[in-house]
């Protein structure tokens, strides 16, 4: 939120240093969704989505998975990353683009450690975000930052990015050692320098991300495949942080818009842009 809402509204006024919420994004995204309440449905998983001559076919699964639903749409946007698109968009699965071949993921363990106190501080109290010095992983952010309170229970979130340069072996790593294994890989790593942290810790949550995000190698940024990706396939339109090539929350925003425009241009409607 810092890029958006606390920067100067004037020249010469004082800047914000910072903008949040104990919910972070979340919070943003509650606050969207108010406006288009009653058109959201939510407990449906879309499995397939078929472009026809007069607009796009969409079908889904119930939660519960009982039920299916079809819906027909002139316009889509398809707000997931392109290797979902693979498999959910029928032209894309009989004969996946080469653009999409191209769009590449990393793979991420992230673990949350429930605390029952804070580690002692050598100095210098905890930070929101922490790394260690020489560590393969990328270190923790404390999730109870910015609600003000530096003392007491907490939670660190701490993430590992496996960086094989082939992204197949780092999914396969990921999933080959077993949730044990990965606890003691985190517990031994912050141990280095919170000795107490095994202690301290009251309950440890392991999650493993095969496709976390979008890798931004070399050569990819400018790359035609990115350019095509963004283009609408027929009647579906694109919108998400892959399609920048860096997985941010402001390339979110930025894609966003940009598909809701294109499928107002696609209807005639004169709109004058966001971006």
């Amino acid at each position: 939120m810092f890029y958006f809402a606390s920067r100067v509204p004037k020249e010469g006024e004082e800047s914000l240093p910072l903008i949040t919420w104990p919910d972070g994004n979340g919070r943003i995204a509650a606050h969207l969704a108010t406006s288009a309440r009653q058109r959201i449905e939510t407990g449906w998983l879309v499995t397939n989505v078929i472009p026809s001559n007069d607009g796009v076919d969409v079908i889904a699964e119930s939660r519960e998975g009982r039920d299916l639903r079809g819906i027909h749409a002139k316009r889509v946007i398809f707000a997931a990353p392109q290797f979902i698109a693979a498999h959910v968009i029928a032209p894309f699965r009989d004969a996946l683009p080469s653009h999409v071949r191209e769009f590449t993921y990393g793979s991420w363990l992230v673990a949350n450690l429930t605390l029952r106190d804070r580690p002692r501080s050598s100095g210098f109290p905890l930070a929101w975000d922490n790394v260690f010095y020489e560590s393969p992983s990328l270190g923790y952010v404390v999730a109870t930052h910015q609600s003000g309170i530096d003392y007491g229970p907490t939670v660190l979130t701490y993430y590992y990015a496996l960086c094989d340069s082939n992204p197949r072996i780092s999914r396969e790593r990921l999933l080959s050692v077993n949730r044990d294994e990965w606890a003691e890989v985190v517990l031994s790593d912050i141990s280095r320098a919170h000795p107490e942290i095994r202690d301290l810790t009251e309950r440890l949550d392991i999650m493993r991300w095969g496709h976390a995000m979008i890798r931004p190698r070399p050569g990819f940024i400018g790359s035609e495949a990115r350019r095509r990706a963004r283009e609408p396939h027929r009647n579906i339109h694109f919108a998400h942080t892959d399609l920048s090539g860096v997985a941010l929350f402001e390339e979110a925003l930025y894609h966003g818009v940009r598909a809701a425009e294109g499928v107002l241009h696609a209807f005639d409607r004169a709109v004058k842009t966001f971006l």
